[in-house]
């Protein structure tokens, strides 16, 4: 496994020049770019890749996957279309740049999770608009897959379902692989967002859902049972995003999990922790999971494979 992190370049962020050569200082393998700046679609398509890729090559680098966050199940019809068309070019420019994954989300009309509708009521409740947006889903998704088929670039789809996602969850993750199955639609592994929504152990989710983890967008979470006493899962601080290392998911065994489940690509260190924010967070990320790889040209012994997943 290599070791990526997310970030931009370009458009008012840092240049591609200071960002690789950071990334290179500081032991990264790889790195993760967003569809903006230097890596804006439609400049990729009309100039090409060599920019870039001159640049990463230069520093020992290479670009493991773009993120194209867009919101293809907005209610209204002309965002939605424009969002698709916004993540075709990305997967066409990903093509381009000969990088083999592009991250978007699964989108949804409501944050929080509220597409279920009214808590603690029954699946088909009046407000509820899962089934609904699982059929959009497979409306605007179906195209947008023929694209990667066609080029060869994978789509993960982000698991957060604060941002936004109606795929945050082992229920609707099978729901919409089921809707546009294909080997070009997949998940990124974000265990994260399980320890506080209660999805737990990691690992068996991991493990449940072998060969359709097609990127690990990497974070840790830290839960303060003390200020759930205080707030009840209502509030807001009774959980944490943390990098790697600083909270209470064991990554020994989550990339354990993960390369039983057939996954050896790459770990992206994400940095939304209030306590050790920008570079310093995402450095100390790539020092914590760096331990629990094998020696940079040593190779893995692969592991069995064993579990039996779920119905999948």
């Amino acid at each position: 496994m290599d070791i990526s992190f997310q970030t931009s370049a370009g458009g008012g962020s840092w240049s591609l020049e200071e960002c690789a050569k950071w990334a290179q200082e500081n032991d990264f393998d790889c790195i993760r770019l967003a569809d903006n700046g230097v890596l804006n679609s439609d400049y990729i398509l009309e100039t090409g890749p060599e920019e870039v890729n001159t640049i990463l090559a230069a520093h020992d680098l290479y670009l493991a996957c773009i993120s194209s966050h867009c919101n293809l199940l907005d209610d209204d019809e002309n965002i939605r279309q424009a969002e698709q068309t916004r993540l075709i070019k990305a997967i066409q420019s990903s093509s381009l740049l000969e990088c083999p994954v592009v991250i978007t989300g699964s989108g949804a009309p409501v944050k929080n999770g509220r597409f279920y509708g009214t808590y603690s009521s029954t699946p088909g409740n009046p407000d509820d608009r899962s089934d609904e947006l699982i059929e959009r889903f497979r409306r605007m998704f179906s195209p947008v897959v023929e694209v990667a088929e066609d080029v060869k670039v994978k789509i993960a789809l982000d698991v957060a379902v604060r941002m936004g996602n109606i795929g945050c969850n082992p229920e609707m993750w099978e729901k919409i692989l089921d809707a546009v199955p294909s080997d070009y639609l997949g998940l990124s592994c974000d265990p994260s967002h399980w320890l506080w929504m209660m999805i737990m152990p990691a690992e068996d989710v991991i493990r449940d859902y072998a060969g359709k983890w097609y990127y690990a967008d990497v974070k840790d979470c830290e839960i303060s049972p003390r200020m759930l006493y205080r707030q009840g899962i209502i509030g807001n601080w009774w959980w944490q995003y943390r990098v790697p290392g600083r909270g209470q998911l064991n990554w020994g065994t989550i990339i354990g999990a993960l390369l039983e489940s057939g996954y050896d690509y790459v770990l992206c260190v994400e940095n939304e922790d209030r306590g050790m924010p920008g570079l310093a967070g995402i450095a100390y990320g790539c020092r914590h999971l760096r331990q629990f790889l094998p020696a940079k040209g040593t190779d893995y012994q692969t592991p069995t494979h064993y579990w039996k997943t779920s119905g999948r």
